[in-house]
């Protein structure tokens, strides 16, 4: 093929030269497509301060709640979009789900049982199934797990709308569109997920370092910790979020609010387990 035959592959325009004249896509060539060049566009998607990613993570986690305003008075060419940083932010925490080994979004069938707001009727739905088949929960358990890590990361999605809905309600007097809550919590879910992934790391390593010393603190002593750390950051978090995107009132009312929002989220994440659960259980 001569090099006035080679079109564009954006746009079909001829070829000129290494880039499209009309649309300026690049022409691709085979040191594009090696895996070396692949890990180079990561590198500097996450490494070049003028990188959209980088930025975009740097703003959610040091200054919150600018992205919700930025994005919503239009100044929105420097990041990356709310729901594309969900999504990231969901591929992180599922990447990093077997070092961190955490059950607050995959919820195994042990959890789900013994551990939800929703066990009975997940007891009630398990026990014939099991009959059924002649299994014990913890054969069922080897299809019904690995099913509900699959499940859960596109499932997470429907902690946003749930939760939306709770900033609806507290904020509901500044009459702003569905739309400006769903920002806002598409950046709150992107966040929260990254507390997570580093709260849980933290942890694993703080447990190490005492079981190297021999002390050994109990599985609720862990969980209770994680909990009360976790919450204290997304209260403190959504306190100086919602001044910035939402309103300036005094303290007390917006860190009420942020309360509020917190308990919210942890009953939109109750609500996700439990969709998780039955469509797992249909699935399996």
């Amino acid at each position: 093929m001569t090099e006035s035959t080679v079109r564009c592959a954006n746009c079909s325009e001829p070829l000129a030269g290494k880039y499209c004249s009309r649309c300026g896509e690049k022409r691709m060539g085979p040191a594009d497509h090696t895996l070396r060049r692949y890990i180079e566009h990561l590198f500097e998607a996450f490494t070049n301060a003028d990188g959209k990613v980088f930025l975009t993570l740097r703003s959610l986690l040091t200054h919150p709640g600018r992205l919700t305003a930025d994005y919503l008075r239009g100044r929105r060419q420097p990041y990356i979009a709310p729901l594309q940083l969900f999504l990231i932010a969901n591929l992180i925490f599922f990447l990093l789900h077997p070092l961190v080994g955490s059950n607050t979004l995959t919820t195994d069938l042990n959890t789900q049982l013994h551990y939800t707001w929703h066990h009975g009727w997940a007891e009630a739905l398990v026990a014939p199934r099991l009959a059924a088949r002649a299994v014990t929960a913890e054969v069922y358990a080897t299809t019904f797990d690995p099913a509900a890590i699959t499940l859960a990361k596109s499932l997470v999605i429907l902690v946003v709308p749930v939760f939306s809905l709770a900033v609806l309600a507290v904020y509901r007097r500044h009459r702003r569109p569905f739309a400006a809550h769903l920002v806002f919590s598409l950046h709150f879910g992107a966040f929260w997920m990254l507390l997570i992934c580093a709260t849980l790391a933290l942890t694993n390593l703080v447990v190490r370092l005492l079981r190297s010393i021999n002390v050994f603190p109990s599985a609720e002593a862990v969980g209770g910790s994680i909990i009360l750390f976790t919450l204290g950051l997304m209260a403190a978090y959504l306190f100086r979020a919602g001044r910035v995107v939402f309103d300036r009132e005094t303290g007390w009312i917006t860190f009420a609010k942020a309360l509020a929002l917190g308990l919210a989220f942890d009953l939109s994440l109750q609500v996700y387990r439990a969709v998780l659960f039955f469509i797992t259980f249909w699935s399996t």
